[in-house]
């Protein structure tokens, strides 16, 4: 079972095919693209975005929030709001104790060959430590969420207190595609479950993100995401020739890899307990994109993500890192398979409030894809 356009099949558990064979992410996908066609007009609507932008933070420092993880899309993103935009971005990043060397010094070099201030928040490590893990033990499919989570908190937290109106997000949906909920799913509550049944983390002291806080930063607070990426031709080689000739920017070697938590998760976790490939969600959208052939896509996820002895050690160093036993991650491979519809969770609430949500998504508070991705 496999989309006859893009390279979804049967690993998602929630794949749908239409009649001529067509998944629903494909269908998204052309979605998105009439939401933001790349014509001669689609980098002045994004100027035009920039110039409202900049008189309504005139008056203050900063006039936007940009996260920024080291990785290939942020960092550009970061250079294309400073130098192209003109913009005054103040640059925000999560530090969760799993930073690769070379994303932090990606994040340093862009920064300090842009003049752009860097914030960086550094989590409780015990409590993240805590938390982490107790996704592992929960054998869900999704233990990088407490790092998503707390990177959104992150951004909107200093928006707020910066009394700043716009974030500012990396995503491309036409070279990041769309994960399937089943894959990863990002929520405060799902957290907070998760820890009361396999964790003991004092919450307190996490970033955590919940119904209160969208209602604060979005509704209250007026806080609106954009994702300029969207707007415009993105290249992966040539994006990465530029950001390696103007701000000293190196490759982490993999999809995602720039987060040693993050490459242990998808390239060795999930693949071998859940038969996932997270590179499917990317391959599948540049596909749909015709940035690359469907046969060039699958010749590299035939290839493995890393080095057998890149696994072994990265593996050795994430276990240790979060003190899980070898017997233990033995046990949680051997589990059952789990993923959010186990747990106590917003989803629910957030469908029984679709419409609401829909007009949130229609005044921009909140990204498209992102009500696309939940409610099809």
């Amino acid at each position: 079972m496999e989309c006859n356009r893009c390279l979804s099949n049967k690993t998602i558990q929630s794949i749908n095919l239409d009649s001529e064979n067509i998944c629903q992410f494909c269908k998204i996908h052309d979605e998105m693209d009439r939401e933001y066609p790349l014509d001669e007009n689609s980098e002045k609507r994004l100027f035009k975005i920039a110039e409202k932008i900049k008189s309504d933070g005139f008056k203050s420092k900063y006039d936007c929030v940009v996260g920024v993880s080291g990785g290939r899309d942020s960092t550009f993103l970061l250079y294309y709001i400073k130098k192209i935009l003109k913009l005054r971005p103040l640059a925000v990043h999560y530090d969760n104790g799993f930073d690769s060397d070379t994303s932090v010094s990606n994040i340093l070099n862009i920064c300090q060959k842009l003049n752009v201030d860097l914030e960086t928040n550094v989590a409780d490590w015990q409590t993240f430590k805590k938390i982490t893990k107790s996704f592992f033990l929960a054998g869900v499919s999704d233990p990088d969420t407490p790092t998503d989570v707390g990177i959104f908190k992150t951004m909107y937290q200093t928006a707020f207190r910066e009394k700043i109106k716009y974030v500012f997000n990396g995503h491309s949906f036409r070279t990041e595609g769309i994960e399937p909920l089943d894959w990863t799913y990002m929520d405060g509550k799902y957290i907070k479950e998760i820890n009361k049944k396999y964790g003991d983390a004092d919450l307190k002291k996490f970033d955590n993100f919940y119904i209160s806080d969208i209602i604060k930063y979005k509704i209250i607070a007026g806080i609106k995401t954009i994702l300029p990426l969207n707007y415009i031709n993105y290249s992966y080689d040539n994006v990465e020739k530029i950001l390696k000739e103007e701000v000293d920017w190196n490759y982490y070697g993999g999809h995602h890899h720039e987060s040693l938590l993050t490459k242990f998760v998808v390239s060795s976790y999930l693949p071998k307990k859940f038969n996932i490939d997270r590179r499917l969600t990317s391959y599948s959208a540049m596909v749909r994109a015709g940035l690359i052939s469907k046969s060039d896509a699958k010749k590299i996820l035939n290839e493995n993500p890393i080095t057998v002895k890149e696994e072994i050690d990265l593996k050795e160093y994430i276990l240790d890192k979060l003190d899980i036993s070898k017997d233990e991650f033995e046990s949680i491979m051997r589990m059952r398979n789990k993923n959010f519809r186990n747990f106590k969770t917003y989803y629910n609430f957030f469908k029984y409030f679709k419409f609401p949500v829909k007009i949130l998504y229609k005044l921009n508070f909140i990204p498209k894809l992102l009500y696309l991705r939940y409610f099809g």
